[in-house]
């Protein structure tokens, strides 16, 4: 590690332990991949401190898996690092009203592994927030910047605002969520105003005869949620809607669009045999795409970027804001969780997911029709897991194994601008082991 960087570290966790009490985690994972044939690492380092009124978390991950070129690599021992949370909250004292920013792996409303308004793979992403929350009521609106407007390999900024209006009963929540994408680095319209994403668009929709109408059009994607949660039972439902053919209804005998939509639903019950888990959800073909509007809901505009003239693909399930696995699929996972006198956590699942072709970043949606899952050839994804922790007071100890085979893998079209199902199988067997230390 070069002297300069290791001066930063130095004084951080200097400048915090003199201000206030710090928690320091570390942790080191290996994983070997024998499809690759590659024994790669992380090395994480997380400071943290919450309070009632105030939070910090700071949270850097070092890589050697190929994955991203850094310049410097060769003074951290030929690896990159990623900040995958650096962010500050601060809170009333009724703990009602928060706000928060920096960098922030975004959760959803439902706790899915199949979450559709942001990913279950928790990518960091740049963001302001404001929320607001009270016995009965709930609402969050937030700002997150997916592609800066001084980025070197993509032409236009692109940034979303994502609100949030719920009620509670009890354990019972129901909510609705919206999303407005757009190609521009902020909105403050956007983020201020509370009005569902549908009116704060049209009413300034360049079609307008309006003199504040303006030459923008947005992607406007909106939703619904319930869950349920007591000390037994967590049960949810999510859906959300990119486009729906309303001519079934008002118009039987016109061009029926496609429904660009996606579901997700699942039950985890809690016994002293330990919590069982079923989970499932879809997305039609073309959901996500730019569609009407000029922004696809992913990060980056385009699936190819190029550092030095050599082409690098954007993995989809890297650039899917929401369902990590995108339009065209169908998956089910079935999981079991047991934690015994707070030492010992085992956990196994298996996964099955059915994919079709996609193109996350462009609107490739024929004029009529709703499609899912009705390619010649199909990816066929079997996954089963199973992991084990080990809790000695301030030390943790883990180990995993991922087991399974893909079928006909999806692979990158450049040509189409697609990812599509094709002749290659994949064997997986992915082994994760290490451990972390809290101070």
């Amino acid at each position: 590690m070069n002297k300069k960087a290791l001066t930063s570290i130095l004084m951080i966790l200097l400048l915090f332990s003199f201000g206030f009490s710090i928690t320091l985690k570390l942790d080191f994972q290996g994983i070997y991949d024998n499809y690759e044939e590659t024994l790669t690492d992380r090395i994480g380092i997380k400071l943290y401190n919450y309070t009632p009124n105030f939070g910090i978390t700071s949270e850097l991950a070092f890589y050697n898996d190929d994955k991203y070129y850094f310049y410097e690599s060769d003074y951290y021992w030929d690896h990159y690092f990623l900040i995958e949370n650096s962010y500050i909250t601060l809170r009333n004292d009724d703990q009602t009203l928060e706000l928060s920013g920096g960098i922030k792996q975004l959760k959803d409303e439902v706790n899915s592994p199949y979450s559709l308004f942001f990913s279950s793979n928790n990518i960091p992403l740049v963001n302001l927030d404001v929320g607001y929350e009270d016995e009965h009521f709930f609402f969050e609106t937030m700002w997150v910047q997916l592609v800066s407007e001084n980025n070197r390999n993509f032409d236009t900024s692109k940034a979303m605002n994502y609100k949030t209006y719920g009620l509670k009963f009890g354990n019972f929540r129901v909510g609705y969520q919206d999303v407005l994408v757009y190609n521009r680095t902020f909105d403050i319209f956007y983020f201020l105003n509370p009005m569902p994403a549908y009116f704060a668009q049209e009413i300034r929709a360049v079609g307008n005869g309006m003199p504040w109408s303006e030459n923008i059009n947005d992607n406007s994607i909106m939703g619904f949620f319930f869950d349920y949660k007591d000390s037994t039972y967590y049960i949810y439902s999510q859906l959300l809607v990119d486009d729906f053919n309303a001519n079934r209804f008002f118009n039987p005998q016109g061009t029926q669009t496609p429904d660009k939509v996606a579901f997700s639903s699942g039950l985890n019950l809690a016994s002293n045999l330990g919590t069982f888990g079923v989970h499932g959800a879809f997305a039609t073909q073309y959901t996500f795409q730019p569609g009407c509007g000029n922004s696809s809901y992913t990060i980056y505009p385009d699936s190819i970027y190029y550092y030095k003239g050599e082409k690098r693909i954007i993995d989809y399930t890297d650039n899917y804001i929401g369902y990590k696995y995108g339009e065209n699929t169908v998956s089910f996972l079935v999981d079991y969780d047991y934690l015994y006198n707070n030492w010992l956590n085992l956990y196994s699942s298996f996964e099955t997911v059915f994919s079709g072709s996609k193109s996350p970043t462009e609107n490739t949606a024929p004029d009529e029709g709703t499609y899912l899952l009705d390619d010649p050839l199909l990816e066929k994804r079997y996954v089963y897991t199973i992991a084990t922790n080990f809790y000695f007071n301030n030390l943790e100890f883990n180990l995993s194994a991922d087991m399974g085979v893909i079928q006909n893998k999806l692979e990158f079209n450049q040509v189409a601008d697609t990812f599509e199902p094709s002749t290659e199988d994949e064997n997986i067997l992915k082994i994760n082991f290490g451990f972390g230390i809290e101070f």
